[in-house]
C-alpha cells in the first residue's frame, strides 16, 4: 500500500501498456509528468495517496474537485497511467491546443458535456483509457468543493466504470483564480476508493450524484488531512 506521505515520481514497477494511445504520445506524456514532478518538488513538493485504488488495467471515470489550472498537473504527475481530460473548449487555441490535445485533452463546453463530448468520453472509455473529470464545471471561487454538474451521474451510469473520486489540496493556495501566476506552495492529493457502476445505477440521477459528490469530499478531507499534518497545523486550522 502506498504510504501517505509517499512522493508522486515515476514509478520503476512495471506498468501495463497504454492501449488508448501511440507510443510517442506516452513518450510524450512521461516527459510532461516529468517535467511537472520537477516543478513541484522544487516549489513545495506533491505527495500522492491512494495509488492503489487506480485499476492497473481497464477504464475508470476519475472526478475531481477543481481549485486551479494546477490540478490538470496533480492528477497528471500522481496517476501512473496516462490519463484522458475532459477540458472546455476556450483552451484549445492554435497553440496550447495542440499542447493539450497531446496529453490526451478533449474539448466540451463549459457549461456541461455536450454531445460530443458524451459520446468522446465513452469512446475512450471503450478504448480502455481513464477519463477525468472536474464535475464542478470550473474552479472553485473559495477553494470549498462546488455543487457538481447534473450530467456526472448520467454519464458515470451510462459508462458502467468505476468512478474514483480524488481530493486535491494545496493547489487553490498554489494559484487560486484571481491570481496571475502561481506562487510556491505544497500539494497532496489522495484517490479514494472506486464507486462501481452498481452502486450509481441502482440510485435515482440525483442520488448517484450526491454520492460522487460526497466521495470527492471524502477525499479531499483525507488530502487536507495530509497536508495538514506536513505543514504541523492543527485540521481546524483555515
Amino acid at each position: 500500500m502506498t504510504r501517505p506521505d509517499a512522493p508522486a515520481g515515476p514509478s520503476r514497477a512495471a506498468e501495463p501498456p497504454a492501449r488508448d494511445r501511440s507510443l510517442a504520445l506516452v513518450l510524450y506524456y512521461r516527459m510532461t509528468q516529468l517535467s511537472g514532478f520537477t516543478y513541484f518538488s522544487m516549489t513545495g513538493g506533491i505527495r500522492t495517496s491512494g495509488r492503489e485504488n487506480i485499476p492497473e488495467r481497464g477504464a475508470a471515470l476519475l472526478v475531481s474537485n477543481h481549485a486551479s489550472f494546477w490540478d490538470v498537473f496533480a492528477l497528471g504527475i500522481s496517476v501512473r497511467r496516462p490519463l484522458n481530460f475532459v477540458a472546455r473548449s476556450s483552451l484549445f487555441t492554435p497553440v496550447l491546443g495542440r499542447l493539450i490535445t497531446w496529453m490526451g485533452s478533449f474539448p466540451i463546453q463549459r457549461d456541461g458535456i455536450g454531445v460530443q463530448g458524451f459520446k468522446e468520453t465513452l469512446r475512450r472509455l471503450k478504448r480502455g483509457g481513464i477519463v477525468t473529470l472536474f464535475p464542478e464545471g470550473t474552479r472553485t471561487p473559495d477553494g470549498r468543493l462546488q455543487e457538481l454538474k447534473p450530467g456526472i451521474s448520467t454519464l458515470a451510469i451510462k459508462a458502467k466504470v468505476p468512478v474514483i473520486p480524488v481530493g486535491i489540496a494545496g493547489t487553490y493556495e498554489a494559484w487560486p483564480r484571481d491570481r496571475k501566476f502561481p506562487r510556491p506552495h505544497p500539494i497532496r492529493v489522495h484517490i479514494g476508493p472506486p464507486i462501481s457502476p452498481e452502486e450509481l445505477s441502482s440510485r435515482s440521477p440525483e442520488d448517484a450524484t450526491a454520492l460522487i459528490r460526497d466521495r470527492i469530499q471524502q477525499a479531499i478531507d483525507v488530502a487536507r488531512q495530509e497536508f495538514d499534518r506536513r505543514l504541523g497545523r492543527s485540521p481546524t486550522a483555515d
